[in-house]
């Protein structure tokens, strides 16, 4: 009896450790994705990256004019709305043939992304400027730099380039978009 109470702890502390260290499904605030698609020009999201699955593997870094292209020239069977939920969301693959840029996530982020809760992992690579606001670090690569924002973007953050200041601000997602009315 004693034997298989240690075994049912035992397991019972594994799949504790486990479930805390799994990552969340990808799910892009609605909200944001909505506030995308009714996007025109000149766009509220100019210089904003988002991230898509990409083929073997890769990350697709690309903007929102870019979404739309690709939207037009594809042959997809649903509406740019339901598009851009999956794109985002990471359900689909594109096919961009030279479009956009292409990227492997870097290692080493990949694993501190994986080993750490969140909000460790944001503050690892970005300073606190304000709520849900932050500034990138310094230091690293443009591949290192691309691996970071995949991670925060996957987790509701955008990041855009502030070329008075030379510095990478990130802010949520919630953040960005409760400044604009959605008419649904």
């Amino acid at each position: 009896m004693g034997k298989s109470k240690f075994v049912i702890v035992f397991c019972s502390i594994v799949f504790a450790l486990i479930s805390c260290n799994k990552k969340q499904n990808i799910s892009i605030d609605d909200k944001f994705i909505l506030l995308i698609s009714k996007d025109s020009e000149p766009s509220l999201f100019r210089g904003i990256s988002f991230y898509c699955k990409g083929e073997n593997g890769k990350i697709i870094q690309i903007e929102s004019k870019d979404l739309r292209v690709l939207y037009n020239k594809g042959t997809f069977n649903m509406d740019y709305l339901s598009f851009l939920r999956k794109v985002l969301n990471l359900e689909i693959v594109l096919h961009p043939k030279g479009l956009v840029y292409e990227f492997n996530i870097d290692e080493n982020i990949n694993k501190e992304y994986h080993n750490r809760k969140f909000s460790d992992f944001i503050h690892l690579y970005c300073k606190g400027i304000g709520v849900d606001e932050y500034v990138l670090k310094k230091g690293f690569t443009e591949n290192q730099r691309n691996s970071i924002f995949y991670f925060l973007f996957i987790n509701n953050y955008l990041s855009v380039f502030d070329d008075y200041s030379g510095s990478y601000n990130v802010f949520s997602t919630s953040k960005y978009s409760k400044y604009y009315v959605i008419d649904i």
